[in-house]
């Protein structure tokens, strides 16, 4: 469960300061401190999952795995450029706010795709990368609906664009989950045909609960938080944010579990 929750965590992390180039300086300095301050908390927290369980050292003829020194350099310097990216907003440094950002989305990048396994690294990787999208999108955009309560002059653009990013990470996440269902995980279909014919797998039942739960769910909703957003009805967007955002950490979540101990690319 280590590797589940480091992989969580990580991506949820890059994708919340994956989202910070498409909001305006009006949200205030509130806004990017708490996105950029809860990436560091969520990669601290992974690191230290990690470490704890690995240790410094790598498994030996395994580029990327957990351990891998050169996996826990990048997830390192995400970190650190994450925490200087929000001081610079708590200290007033704009100068540095843009270089920090830059570095933080390159090494949180890098460090999602050094995390892919060698044997089928382009279809994990876009995997992966869906999955960033959707993840900091999903909690952005949430996170971001507050912010029209206490800012009554921030843009409705900003939230439309957030939106408008959701909707993409999930026609994408949903594309490459079909894709690796169809071509790459042919044990994954097995199983979702024998839960559907009736019979018993523990793999097929969690493969139908991240279906349901972290693609269907979500995209069940896309219509109405559009049509909120698009009626600035900004209250109403958030509270059906707020139910987005928990069926697509829940699908996420599995996700990774299916990953780690089933090797499902889902």
């Amino acid at each position: 469960m280590t590797t589940v929750f480091f992989l969580f965590l990580v991506h949820l992390a890059v994708g919340l300061m994956a989202m910070l180039p498409f909001v305006p300086d009006r949200a205030g300095r509130g806004f990017f401190k708490l996105c950029s301050g809860s990436a560091a908390t969520m990669t601290m927290a992974g690191l230290w999952l990690l470490v704890r369980r690995f240790g410094w050292h790598s498994r030996p003829g395994v580029p990327g795995a957990a351990g891998d020194p050169w996996l826990l350099a990048l997830v390192g310097a995400f970190l650190a450029a994450t925490i200087v990216y929000n001081r610079a907003w708590h200290l007033g440094w704009p100068a540095a706010r843009r270089p920090t950002l830059a570095l933080s989305l390159g090494t949180g990048v890098a460090a999602v795709l050094l995390a892919t396994p060698p044997g089928a690294r382009l279809l994990v990787a876009a995997t992966d990368l869906t999955s960033v999208l959707l993840l900091g999108a999903a909690a952005s955009a949430m996170i971001l609906g507050h912010y029209y309560l206490v800012i009554v002059d921030l843009p409705i653009t900003a939230l439309r664009r957030l939106t408008v990013l959701l909707i993409a990470g999930l026609v994408l996440r949903s594309i490459v989950v079909g894709v690796a269902l169809a071509a790459g995980d042919a044990g994954a279909y097995h199983d979702l045909g024998a839960v559907a014919a009736g019979l018993w797998s523990p793999d097929g039942v969690f493969v139908w609960m991240r279906l349901l739960f972290g693609l269907a769910g979500p995209m069940s909703l896309v219509w109405f938080i559009w049509k909120t957003v698009e009626i600035r009805s900004t209250q109403s967007a958030t509270g059906i944010l707020y139910v987005q955002l928990f069926l697509v950490l829940s699908g996420e979540l599995l996700a990774k579990y299916l990953r780690v101990a089933a090797g499902f690319a889902l």
